[in-house]
């Protein structure tokens, strides 16, 4: 059976968010450590500022299900 990509990216997130007891400012903390972790490595590159505008009105929310077609 092919591994859905999208739902093991929202695994780990899960995961991710329950080691940080689902708390939104100890989520955001993490992510902000790992990404410093990540800079100082000096093997990545950060983008600083949005590439291009996204348009109003695009769908956000997440969900396991496939997108009908």
């Amino acid at each position: 059976m092919e591994v859905d990509p999208m739902r093991e990216i929202r695994a780990i997130r899960r995961q991710i968010s329950e080691e940080c007891g689902n708390d939104p400012e100890k989520v955001f903390d993490y992510y902000q450590s790992r990404q410093d972790q990540l800079k100082a490595t000096g093997k990545y590159r950060f983008v600083t500022k949005p590439l291009a505008a996204v348009p109003a009105g695009r769908a956000t929310e997440q969900t396991d299900q496939p997108e009908p077609r």
